[in-house]
Formats: structure tokens, sequence, C-alpha cells
């Protein structure tokens, strides 16, 4: 089940979480963004499903390579709200990239003064940076209107093609990270307590991976400055 960001919670637990780090990926055009971030989304979610699953595949003709979707409303309707939220914000922050968090965590109910509060306990959680070199605006119609332009000549094409076949390749390194992290790595995961689709609730978060790192560079300086307190004599 997605998570939406409205959903009132308690605290969130993460110390038993396992933590995937995709290498980064940089794409030429929007319209890209898009097929890389459901590529990847999908992969993890349908190998992460552990329910009843009936697949779909889908042929990335662009980059040669075929994945599979859960076909699940719920599921299909979170990856596009976040794949337009990204767009979105590559829009607003041109050259940056993006953060894309796909967690995975099971619901808790702690006893509260006059009702249950709800703890969330992640057991893992998947990251991936992406950027953008050339921002395209959506226009009405499902368009796509480049905001600048290329160069026409041999050189521009070739170098074109270069990164066409980088990114291909680094998004098959990615799949194959996937795909091996989930058949090495099973013995964190929960016992199975739901008949959905996707068994466990997940949430998928996106940020600025900048700010994300300067909390945590933060967070260690003032652990490690922070002297203990002295006992009375």
């Amino acid at each position: 089940t997605g998570e939406t960001k409205g959903e009132t919670r308690g605290a969130a637990t993460m110390s038993n979480c396992e933590v995937v780090s995709l290498p980064s990926l940089e794409v030429e055009h929007a319209h890209q963004v898009k097929d890389v971030l459901r590529c990847v989304l999908h992969t993890v979610l349908f190998n992460r499903a552990l329910g009843l699953v009936r697949p779909r595949e889908v042929d990335l003709e662009l980059f040669n390579i075929t994945y599979v979707q859960c076909v699940d409303r719920n599921v299909e309707r979170t990856i596009e709200e976040k794949v337009s939220a990204v767009l979105t914000w590559l829009g607003k922050n041109p050259g940056k990239p993006v953060k894309v968090s796909l967690k995975f965590f099971e619901k808790r109910y702690k006893q509260a003064w006059f009702s249950k509060q709800e703890e969330r306990l992640y057991w893992e959680e998947w990251n991936l940076n992406i950027a953008c070199k050339q921002t395209e605006t959506l226009v009405s119609g499902g368009g796509r209107q480049r905001s600048n332009t290329t160069s026409g000549d041999t050189n521009d094409l070739q170098e074109h093609h270069e990164r066409q076949v980088r990114l291909q390749s680094l998004l098959r390194v990615v799949l194959t990270q996937i795909l091996k992290h989930v058949n090495d790595k099973k013995e964190h995961i929960p016992p199975v307590v739901s008949s959905d689709t996707v068994t466990f609730p997940y949430e998928i978060n996106i940020g600025d991976p900048e700010n994300a790192q300067s909390s945590l560079v933060a967070l260690k300086k003032f652990i490690t400055q922070t002297k203990a307190p002295q006992m009375l004599s």
C-alpha cells in the first residue's frame, strides 16, 4: 500500500533498516526521467511484492530493456504521482539532482493517553539520485516543449549517442543490483500479514540529496563534539 504525505503518524524507527544506494543516473530529457523512474520503482516493488501478483512486461525500446510491473492500480497511481512530482522538482531546480527514496515499513501501534499512536518500523530503503541535463516543460495535451535547443552537428549527435549508451549500460547495472539484493537479502523481511498485492506498506519520498547529506554531517558533528555529562563528586 502506498502512503501519502498527509497521514498522521508517530515515531519512525530505522535501526534495523537495510539501506540500498543505487548508482546515480543522469538522463538527457524529462521524458527519459519518466521511463527510468518507472523502470526502477516498478522493479523494486514487483520483486518485494510478496503477494499474489499479476505481472506485465514493459519494453523500454530507447534503452533496449524489458522490465516487469505489478498490475495494481494503487501501485501505478502512486508511482505516476511521484514521477510527476520529480519532474516538477527538476523543473524548479534546473541542473540539480533529485533524491528518490522508496521505503518499506511495518506499522505498530502504541497506546497513548487517549488513543493509539502509529509507529513505523522501516526495514528496507532504496535510494536513487537522478539528474536531467535538459529540463523540458510539460504542455497541455501531453506534448513536450524543450526549454533549450541543441546543435545538430555531427559532434553533438556523437556525444548524445555516447551518453545514451552510458545511460543504458548504467540502468542495466541498477536493475542487476536490485535483483541481486532482493535475492541475497531476505532475512530482514518481516512476516507477511497482508493479502494485498504489495504486502507491506511503503512510501516514496523526494528531496534534495545535498540537504540530506548536510543534515547527516551536522548530526555526526553534533554527536562527536557533544561532551558526556560529568559525574558529581
